[in-house]
């Protein structure tokens, strides 16, 4: 009996050591990921508006720091209790999802009023995200965009006209055309004006084009700055205003700019020993240029020439009769070693008096230097 004892507990002695010294394994749970989203652009705040872009960030957060792997899928709705079946747009990225959204739904002819965004995720190991992350954007109707020029072919020069082009899109509401008004602010001086349609301008939008087009002529009758605003609507979204600053500045005076035979600069003298044409081959100005450029209104005119010659032993003399740009001198109206000066003076239809004296080769009725109304050839005859 006794013996019978001690190997039982012999047994259980055993049975005890193997508990207490054994080693049991059990296999490691691995944990779902979470996941939420960030919206990058625009910022949440700023309006998202139908064909417009949405960028969006997924962010997981794995107990083990596991890869994780996403899955996003976008819906066009009317409102967060009717959706698309149908998603618009799906990707399987880890990069920011950048979705485009469309005018109307996928199911009907509804214009988009929100998007329903779906993130799923799944680590390495294939644990899936629980829950999925939603997300629900508010789409807007988008007001009008301008973008306004303007452009002078009189250098923005009193009394001549402006044209302010407007180009209107509506980026949500094609085919529809914008209602555009106009409004113009005079200078402190409040100078009287007009403002035309521009005939030049046709209101059209090819189908390549993403604009509509507006055309305006402004006719200031004073100097200053002029503000033109233009409103469009597109009935939905609140009114765009778009402003413009026109400039308007005084007729200027002509300036010469090229001439021929080229000028020596006293006391040099130009030798003549044939008979030689002096020539002013262009002037820059507002209204009066020369030669005279295409004129779509009828403003231009051609600068006045005044020509004189300065013998020895004389008074200078206008040339009477001689209006145009060119002159003629003929050495054999001189005797050899002859210092003659030939002149030619410049004026708008302002007839700006030059106020220079006349031993002066050059003048200069404005402040700028670069720019002459008298220029004078010294000329030695052989």
């Amino acid at each position: 009996m006794v013996a019978a004892q001690r190997k039982l507990v012999g047994r259980f002695a055993l049975i005890s050591l193997l508990a207490v010294s054994g080693c049991f394994y059990t296999e490691t749970v691995n944990q779902r990921p979470s996941l939420d989203i960030e919206q990058e652009e625009p910022e949440p705040g700023i309006p998202v508006y139908r064909e417009g872009d949405v960028t969006l960030r997924a962010v997981s957060h794995d107990p083990e720091n596991h890869f994780v792997w996403f899955q996003w899928r976008v819906y066009a709705c009317s409102d967060q209790t009717d959706c698309d079946q149908a998603p618009f747009d799906e990707q399987s990225s880890n990069s920011p999802f950048k979705i485009h959204v469309p005018k109307s739904r996928v199911d009907s002819p509804e214009a988009v009023q929100a998007i329903h965004v779906w993130l799923e995720g799944q680590d390495e190991y294939g644990a899936n995200a629980r829950p999925a992350q939603q997300l629900w954007i508010t789409v807007d109707d988008h007001p009008p965009t301008i973008e306004l020029g303007q452009f002078s072919a009189y250098d923005f020069v009193v009394t001549a006209p402006v044209q302010v082009i407007a180009k209107v899109d509506d980026p949500d509401d094609g085919p529809s055309v914008p209602q555009v008004s106009w409004k113009v602010y005079t200078p402190s001086n409040q100078p009287a004006y007009t403002i035309v349609d521009d005939p030049s301008v046709v209101l059209d939008k090819p189908p390549l084009d993403d604009f509509y087009e507006y055309g305006k002529l402004l006719w200031p009758s004073g100097t200053g700055k002029y503000t033109v605003e233009v409103t469009a609507t597109d009935g939905i979204a609140p009114p765009t205003v778009q402003t413009i600053e026109v400039n308007i500045v005084p007729d200027r005076a002509p300036c010469l700019r090229t001439m021929t035979p080229l000028v020596a600069v006293a006391p040099a003298a130009l030798p003549m020993s044939e008979p030689t044409l002096f020539q002013v081959l262009v002037v820059s100005d507002d209204l009066d240029p020369y030669p005279t450029a295409n004129d779509a209104h009828g403003l231009l005119d051609t600068p006045r020439f005044t020509w004189s010659v300065l013998a020895p032993g004389g008074p200078r003399q206008v040339l009477s009769g001689v209006t145009g740009n060119s002159v003629a001198l003929n050495p054999a109206s001189y005797q050899p070693g002859d210092i003659v000066e030939l002149r030619v003076e410049i004026a708008d239809r302002n007839l700006t008096p030059i106020t220079c004296g006349d031993g002066n080769a050059t003048c200069s009725v404005i402040a700028d230097n670069g720019c002459l109304q008298r220029q004078t050839w010294r000329v030695e005859v052989r």
